[in-house]
């Protein structure tokens, strides 16, 4: 048996954690998001979508042959980029030129970085494109959207580019302006004759920023986003080198963003999730805190979470079989829920293993935090959340009925000006909060959560109760 104080836990972000190659959990799926068979992940905040991203960018780091280009939507000039678009289209059509021509820019500048690739010919013209146009700074996306808006969206290239024409060194070459869409083509026409074994990888992470529920404007951006980066893909498949455009976004924005085309991209999505049974399986929420245990205390290969924590303490409530039960159900099954909820344990752990009663006392820390995790995903959807919640407090126990609910959310102030401004309903609110997993159903003996399925809905005729994680912050008490 280890001091469960021994242990690393990491820090609560993955984005530059230089520790996490020696804990990060490699799930099956995980090789084909590598490979780039894979190019979209969906998940939950917290369910490390950016852990992801964040262990392949660091391998391609310290690859020679690995190339790599970041896009975030946070102090992106979207303002800017909106300006772009192409006005004789309509929906997400209007703005996939001018992501295909900013995807093609970044890819064309891992190219000419690039030592290993073929041919001299190709690999100058796409490096003279980008030093005429101002557009081979270092500086990313945001740089070139600068450069765009001071050339009013020109660009200058040679007539050559233009016919389809390859021109040698003895030919004259006639400079002319002309507006960036029309030179996404040719672009993508000369990426297509380079060749390299390297591997170019763009990672597109963070498109949350800014967003807000019902903003049509940036659902449209998004979506041209996810259609530039399919058709590029697509376009690219007969290169000769490794184009892996990486995407991951928050599955209730993906949710919503409601396009017949994202149907179209089904083979390459992936959901990420975790099981919080006690068997373990290849997608076992278990590895992710066992796999810092071992890095910690690399004597622990056998057991680990058994090595630090007494998993089967006697203290335990007859309802409960472990503590790895008790925590996970407080959690939504999300790496990040249960990495902070042991961080709060050290605290309340003197020595020794991890006992139960330390996870009792831990339980307020993180049930503040849980709820302030909530906050980040809910606000822009129900931007009364806070008050709503006060509503379950003052009800005062954590099952309830619908009726009851409803009422004290009638009483409200905020609330109910909420409802009555915006044409929506006290039970639009009982939706929302069940969505993000604050409440869920009740039958009589099963509790039904969302996060548990993506395809279970509200039900109206069941009792509601309270997450487990939540009950601490709401001040409820456990009545089921």
């Amino acid at each position: 048996m280890h001091d469960f104080r021994l242990v690393n836990w990491g820090p609560d972000e993955a984005k530059d954690d230089h520790d996490l190659p020696g804990y990060f959990v490699a799930f099956p799926e995980f090789a084909d998001i590598e490979a780039g068979q894979i190019r979209y992940v969906v998940g939950r905040k917290g369910t490390g979508k950016t852990a992801i991203i964040e262990r392949i960018k660091q391998r391609v780091a310290a690859d020679a042959m690995g190339f790599s280009s970041n896009l975030t939507l946070r102090n992106f000039p979207l303002q800017d980029f909106r300006e772009l678009r192409d006005r004789s289209q309509r929906d997400k059509s209007q703005f996939v030129a001018a992501w295909s021509f900013l995807l093609l820019i970044e890819l064309a500048k891992m190219v000419c970085s690039d030592n290993g690739a073929e041919t001299a010919s190709a690999v100058d013209e796409l490096r003279q494109f980008l030093s005429a146009n101002g557009l081979d700074s270092s500086a990313g996306f945001a740089s070139t959207i600068t450069s765009l808006t001071k050339a009013e969206s020109k660009v200058k290239v040679s007539t050559g580019w233009l016919d389809g024409e390859r021109l040698g060194g003895s030919q004259t070459q006639i400079t002319l302006p002309v507006h960036y869409q029309k030179v996404v083509g040719a672009l993508a026409a000369r990426l297509v004759n380079v060749s390299s074994e390297s591997e170019y990888w763009l990672f597109i992470d963070e498109l949350d920023e800014g967003y807000r529920a019902g903003d049509t404007s940036l659902r449209l951006v998004l979506l041209g986003l996810f259609r530039a980066v399919e058709d590029l893909a697509l376009s690219l498949r007969a290169a000769h080198f490794h184009f892996r455009p990486l995407v991951v976004l928050r599955s209730d924005i993906f949710d919503r963003l409601e396009d017949n085309d994202l149907n179209k991209l089904d083979d390459y999505v992936y959901r990420l999730g975790w099981t919080t049974r006690e068997e373990m399986d290849d997608y076992a929420l278990k590895l992710v805190p066992e796999a810092r245990i071992v890095k910690s205390i690399p004597g622990a290969v056998l057991d680990p979470w058994g090595h630090v924590v007494v998993n089967f303490d006697g203290d335990l409530p007859q309802y409960v079989e472990s503590v790895w039960a008790f925590m996970t159900s407080r959690t939504y099954d999300r790496p990040r829920d249960i990495i902070k909820f042991l961080k709060s344990c050290r605290k309340h752990t003197k020595s020794g293993q991890l006992p139960f009663s330390s996870v009792r006392l831990a339980e307020d820390t993180y049930s503040d935090w849980l709820f302030r995790e909530i906050r980040d995903e809910i606000h822009s959807y129900l931007p009364c959340w806070r008050e709503a919640t006060q509503c379950i407090t003052r009800i005062g126990t954590g099952r309830f009925s619908v009726t009851n609910f409803l009422d004290t959310l009638k009483e409200d102030k905020t609330v109910s000006k909420w409802i009555s401004e915006g044409g929506n309903s006290a039970e639009a609110v009982v939706e929302t909060l069940y969505e993000f997993g604050v409440l869920g159903n009740y039958d009589g003996r099963r509790w039904l959560f969302k996060y548990k399925d993506q395809d279970l809905t509200w039900n109206p005729a069941m009792e509601l109760i309270v997450h487990f994680g939540l009950c601490k912050k709401l001040r409820v008490t456990r009545s089921f």
